[in-house]
C-alpha cells in the first residue's frame, strides 16, 4: 500500500507541475485526481504483474498517444527525437546536407537537392540511390531512421555510399552538415509581361520576409498589373507569418484573423499594424484541397476583405490553432488550443471532432453551412474550407498516364536521361524523339497498362465460363477483349500531349533545378491560366469581387 501511495503521489506531483494545479473548479479537480489515481494504479499493476515483461516507457507512450488520438489529429506528443521536426515546423531549418529522400521499389532514392548546400556542391543528383550512411547499410531501415542518420549537428561530417545510374560501381562522398534553411518561396517571377507569380510552400519563420522580398523584387523589375499567389499544396505553419503576409496587401488597421479558445488568453484579434506595400495591386490566390491552416488564414482574409479573387478548388478546412508546450526530457506537446475565424466571423473548420467522439456525423453538409458576408457584401460560408470565387479543377490526367506516374516511370527515365546527357536546349520541350525513347524505356522496364474496362471484360468472361452461357456469347466477349487490347496498344500516342507536358517539366527540373521546373509546369497549368486571364480583365476582376454594381 505504501508503494502504491508513493506511485500515485508521484503521478499527481508530475501532473501538477505541468499545469493542473491551476484548475480552479474543485469538482473538476477531484474528477481529474480520481482519473489519475485509476490510471496510475492500472499502469503500475501492468508493469509489475503482466505475464511478460513490459517496457514502462513504451507503455506510457502508447497510453499518451491513445489518449491524444481521441481528440484531433493535430494534438500530438513529440519526444526529443522529433526536435528536428519541431525546428523545421517553427523555424524552417534543420541540420543536414540539403537533400530530401524517398523510397522507390525498396531503394532509398534522393528525390530533391537544395541549391547551395553540401549535397549540391558535391554533385549529388535526384535519382541517386543511397546504399550506406557512414558504415551502415540502409536497405533494412525505415525512411525516418535514415533521415535522422543523414541529419545532425552543423559542422559534422557524414559519408554516403551512392549508386548512380550509368556508373558501374558505387562511390563514396563525404559531406559536411550545415544549417539548412528551407525556402518558403520556391519560385517567383513574371509569367507574362505584367503578371507576377509567387509560389509559397510553407509558413515557417521568415516566410513572410521571403514573400515581401519577392514582391519588392518583382515590382522593382516590372510594372505589375496583377499578382498570382500560389498556395496550392501548402499545408500551413505559423499563424504570425500568415498575418504578416496579409499585411502586405490590406490597409493598416484591417482585421485579419481572430482566435477563440476555452482559455480567455487564447482570444485574440490580429489587426494589421503596418502600411501595405501593394495596397492596390490586383491579386488572385490559387488554392486546392491541400491548402490548409495558415494558407486558409491568408486566403480567407483576402477573400473576406474583397482584396483578392480566389481560384481553384475548395481548401482543406482546418480552422484549428495549435500551441507547442514544453515538457520534461526535451519533449513537447502540440495541442489544439483555439479555433480561428476570418474577418467576416466564419470558422472554416470542416470536421467537428467533438461530434465524431459523440458518434454523430462530424462533417456539416453544404446545405447547413452558415452564411457570412465579405466587406462589400458577397456571400461566403463557414465550415468545409474556403470555396473559391472561381472554381477551376486542376489537371486531370488519363488513367494510362496516372499508372505511368505511380510506377515511377517518369522519375526513373529522367534519372537515366540525366546520366546520358550533359545539358538540354533552352526552352526545352520533350518532343517525339524523347517520347519514343521513353516509350521503349517503359516497355523494357515492365510497364503494363491495366485498364478498368479490360478488367470488367475479363471478369465477364470468367462469369460466362462458370455459368454455362452460350458459346456465342463467350466468343463475343473474347472478340471485345481483343479489340480493347488492340486499342490499348495505341494509348501512348493518344496520351502523348500529357506525357510530353509531364516529361518536359521533369527533365527541366533535373537539369535546371526546382524553380525552372515550376516555371515549365506553368505552361500547362489550367488554374494559373484562369487566374492570369481574370487579372488581365479588369471588369471581370471587379465584378467577381462585387466592386461594380
Amino acid at each position: 500500500m505504501r508503494r502504491r501511495s508513493l506511485v500515485v503521489f508521484a503521478v499527481l506531483l508530475i501532473v501538477s507541475s505541468v499545469g493542473f494545479i491551476a484548475i480552479r473548479n474543485s469538482e473538476r479537480f477531484f474528477e481529474v485526481r480520481r482519473s489519475i489515481d485509476l490510471f496510475g494504479a492500472v499502469y503500475r499493476d501492468v508493469i509489475e504483474d503482466y505475464v511478460d515483461p513490459v517496457s514502462p516507457q513504451q507503455l506510457m507512450r502508447k497510453g499518451v498517444d491513445a489518449m491524444l488520438a481521441s481528440l484531433d489529429p493535430y494534438t500530438v506528443y513529440m519526444d526529443k527525437e522529433n526536435s528536428g521536426e519541431i525546428d523545421l515546423l517553427t523555424n524552417g531549418k534543420y541540420g543536414g546536407i540539403g537533400v530530401s529522400i524517398g523510397m522507390a521499389n525498396g531503394e532509398v532514392i534522393i528525390t530533391g537537392v537544395i541549391d547551395g548546400y553540401s549535397a549540391q556542391r558535391q554533385g549529388l543528383r535526384i535519382g541517386d540511390q543511397i546504399l550506406k550512411v557512414d558504415d551502415e547499410a540502409v536497405d533494412t531501415l525505415k525512411l525516418d531512421q535514415i533521415s535522422n542518420m543523414v541529419r545532425g549537428e552543423p559542422g559534422t561530417q557524414v559519408t554516403l555510399t551512392i549508386k548512380r545510374e550509368g556508373d558501374e560501381k558505387p562511390f563514396q562522398v563525404v559531406l559536411v552538415r550545415s544549417e539548412i534553411r528551407l525556402k518558403a518561396v520556391s519560385f517567383y517571377g513574371v509569367v507574362d509581361s505584367s503578371i507576377g507569380f509567387i509560389k509559397l510552400d510553407q509558413f515557417s519563420r521568415g516566410s513572410d520576409e521571403e514573400v515581401r522580398n519577392a514582391l519588392v523584387d518583382l515590382m522593382a523589375k516590372t510594372k505589375l498589373n496583377g499578382l498570382i499567389l500560389d498556395l496550392r499544396n501548402n499545408p500551413g505553419g505559423l499563424l504570425e507569418s500568415a498575418v504578416h503576409i496579409v499585411e502586405l496587401f490590406v490597409p493598416k488597421g484591417s482585421l485579419i484573423v481572430m482566435t477563440k479558445g476555452r482559455d480567455p488568453s487564447s482570444d485574440k484579434k490580429y489587426i494589421s499594424d503596418r502600411d501595405p506595400i501593394a495596397p492596390n495591386l490586383p491579386i488572385a490566390v490559387l488554392v486546392n484541397g491541400n491548402s490548409a491552416s495558415a494558407s486558409e488564414i491568408v486566403t480567407g482574409a483576402l477573400q473576406d476583405l474583397d482584396r483578392a479573387v480566389v481560384v481553384g478548388t475548395n481548401t482543406f478546412g482546418k480552422g484549428l490553432v495549435q500551441t507547442i508546450l514544453p515538457l520534461d526530457n526535451n519533449a513537447q506537446l502540440k495541442i489544439t488550443t483555439a479555433r480561428y475565424y476570418t474577418p467576416s466571423g466564419r470558422c472554416i473548420q470542416k470536421i467537428n471532432y467533438n461530434l465524431s467522439r459523440e458518434g454523430e456525423s462530424p462533417i456539416i453538409p453544404d446545405s447547413l453551412r452558415k452564411e457570412f458576408k465579405t466587406l462589400d457584401g458577397r456571400d461566403v460560408f463557414a465550415s468545409g474550407g474556403i470555396t473559391p470565387d472561381s472554381i477551376v479543377t486542376g489537371e486531370h490526367y488519363s488513367d494510362y498516364v496516372i499508372q505511368l506516374m505511380r510506377g515511377g516511370f517518369f522519375f526513373n527515365f529522367a534519372t537515366q536521361y540525366r546520366s546520358e546527357h550533359n545539358s538540354i536546349p533552352a526552352h526545352f520541350t520533350a518532343g517525339k524523339d524523347v517520347l519514343d525513347e521513353f516509350h521503349k524505356f517503359a516497355e523494357k522496364n515492365g510497364f503494363t497498362y491495366i485498364s478498368h474496362l479490360g478488367q470488367i471484360v475479363d471478369d465477364a468472361q470468367l462469369v460466362a465460363s462458370k455459368s454455362n452461357y452460350s458459346p456465342e456469347l463467350s466468343k463475343e466477349i473474347t472478340a471485345l477483349s481483343k479489340n480493347i487490347e488492340a486499342d490499348e496498344r495505341g494509348l501512348f500516342d493518344k496520351n502523348s500531349d500529357e506525357i510530353s507536358q509531364l516529361m518536359t517539366a521533369e527533365l527541366i527540373g533535373r537539369f535546371d533545378g526546382n524553380s525552372a521546373q515550376i516555371r515549365a509546369g506553368l505552361r500547362y497549368d489550367r488554374q494559373a491560366k484562369v487566374a492570369e486571364a481574370i487579372l488581365k480583365n479588369d471588369p471581370l476582376y471587379l465584378r467577381i469581387l462585387g466592386l461594380t454594381h
